[in-house]
């Protein structure tokens, strides 16, 4: 390469300001921030000879730029970082690839209020338990709200959207509604099942006779002296029928 490419003729800095030399027709375009990067930035050395060896330069990241991960998401950067900025709410890492999905409110917030831990430990110690984020949302709604469930798997009545209104789309992971013999055969939670709408641990399984005719003379025929302490009463019903089956 001439020297006058890159070099005035009075002086050897600082270099021109319009050179002639093109750096996007090389292998590494300079695009985002490394386009205001100082040559001397990436082509660096202790001599002359050194600096200008541009042939034993990598393209790889991690050639410049100290991987604070450690290597724990590969060392191609471009794979979550855009060249223009590191800010991470300018990323391009695609979470949906992970076991943990981003869907609904969780697509809206920065990464570091989910990996709260020090950035080089993205992927260790952490879980899916909703609780270990929503911790002082589930707290407060256990203490607040009367027969609110202490299960920490909030997706069993919650949705990523919102936290109210409840949807209970995982309801079958408790008491199947959604498929069996219930699909379809209620219209309100408080209406049939849920009695009690200020508790919802308190519940009934059909002897408020709205979903099932459980005459109480015909239960205590068909149970008593059969079934070792039989109470005519909902939670005995969820004991031995937790799916709603008959048998």
């Amino acid at each position: 390469m001439p020297c006058s490419d890159c070099h005035n003729n009075d002086s050897w800095l600082p270099l021109k300001s319009v050179m002639i030399f093109q750096h996007d027709n090389t292998s590494f375009p300079l695009s985002g921030n490394h386009s205001d990067a100082e040559c001397i930035q990436c082509h660096f050395g202790f001599t002359v000879v050194e600096k200008h060896d541009f042939k034993q330069l990598s393209s790889e990241c991690f050639f410049c730029h100290y991987d604070i991960h450690q290597s724990s998401f590969g060392q191609n950067c471009e794979e979550c970082h855009y060249a223009s900025s590191w800010d991470l709410t300018q990323h391009k890492f695609d979470h949906d690839i992970t076991l943990f999905p981003l869907v609904g409110a969780h697509r809206q917030i920065e990464c570091s209020e989910c990996h709260f831990k020090p950035l080089i430990e993205m992927k260790s110690n952490l879980t899916f338990s909703c609780s270990v984020c929503h911790f002082d949302v589930f707290t407060e709604a256990v203490v607040s709200i009367s027969g609110h469930s202490e299960n920490e798997d909030c997706i069993i009545c919650h949705n990523t959207r919102a936290w109210v209104p409840s949807d209970m789309s995982n309801h079958d992971r408790l008491f199947p509604i959604y498929s069996g013999k219930h699909a379809g055969e209620w219209s309100t939670c408080e209406a049939e099942c849920h009695i009690n709408p200020t508790d919802y641990t308190d519940f009934s399984c059909g002897l408020n006779g709205v979903c099932h005719e459980h005459d109480q003379s015909k239960m205590d025929d068909e149970h008593q002296g059969e079934v070792s302490g039989y109470v005519y009463e909902s939670q005995s019903c969820f004991q031995c029928h937790p799916r709603g089956d008959e048998d």
